[in-house]
């Protein structure tokens, strides 16, 4: 089985974190380069976003998610990392926007061949050169020596480092994220935000529904979601393999801290946000 990420969800990722600048004014999460980045595909996108199952909850969970592990980062950068590792970049825009480069901030981002040299094409359409301090690194997610060809741009596994794995778990083999994790955790003083689906059976009517509507979907392309974790289990699991400091916000706790809705009520929608670091 590849371990791979469909390029079109990455597209319909940026075109819904697009859509928060537009219909959102942007006010969970700033990503001036959502649309840009997308290029003459961005319209025909958003406007087929509708469809997308639970759309609406999506247009805050996607850039509320990527606030999350920016707002670590930067408590990461003050820490004194300099490294930031992007599992399933994407069409992610951190490279374009990185407010740490005067600091010395590298940023890699892993993906797929394929995927990254269609995102060195639409870096190379708004501008010159990539941008400064990124490196792209083609690479299997689950498969081959991550460690390797992360060295082999120039990271340094006896640094701290910072790593964000956004849409990356559903799609791997819970055995294999927890593999990476363990990778993770191995380094020091490394951490890690990461974003799960908990399964459907524990979700809401609601929640279960959307979940099961993505699945079928992204099944007949090819990418099915296969990992799911519980928040218990997988919170064990972290202080099991060395990972400490645990923090898991589900999507009314982000509603709460990022647009001061009440946190309580909603049910289980399924998707949640973790952090959690290696000790000092």
């Amino acid at each position: 089985m590849r371990y791979g990420f469909p390029m079109q969800t990455s597209q319909v990722t940026a075109a819904i974190r697009a859509a928060h600048q537009t219909h959102d004014d942007g006010r969970v999460f700033r990503d001036p380069f959502a649309e840009d980045i997308l290029g003459p595909e961005a319209a025909p996108l958003t406007m087929g976003l509708p469809g997308v199952p639970g759309y609406h909850v999506l247009r805050f969970l996607m850039p509320a998610r990527s606030r999350y592990a920016e707002d670590a980062l930067a408590e990461a950068v003050e820490r004194g990392c300099r490294q930031m590792v992007i599992l399933g970049a994407g069409l992610d825009t951190f490279s374009l926007r990185n407010p740490y480069r005067r600091l010395g901030l590298a940023v890699f981002e892993v993906d797929r061949a394929a995927a990254q040299a269609d995102k060195r094409r639409r870096l190379l359409r708004l501008g010159p050169h990539l941008p400064a301090g990124l490196s792209l690194v083609p690479a299997e997610i689950g498969g081959g020596d991550l460690a390797a060809a992360l060295s082999a741009a120039g990271w340094r596994a006896d640094q701290p480092t910072f790593f964000e794995m956004l849409g990356v778990a559903v799609y791997l083999p819970v055995a294999t994220t927890l593999d990476l994790l363990r990778f993770i955790a191995g380094l020091p003083r490394s951490e890690v935000v990461l974003d799960y689906t908990v399964p459907p059976h524990s979700q809401s009517p609601e929640g279960r529904a959307v979940t099961e509507a993505m699945t079928a979907e992204l099944a007949a392309s090819g990418e099915p979601w296969v990992g799911f974790f519980e928040p218990a289990e997988l919170a064990a699991a972290l202080r099991q393999i060395g990972l400490s400091d645990v923090e898991d916000l589900d999507i009314q706790a982000l509603r709460h801290r990022y647009l001061g809705e009440p946190a309580a009520g909603g049910g289980e929608w399924g998707s949640h946000v973790v952090r959690a670091r290696r000790p000092d």
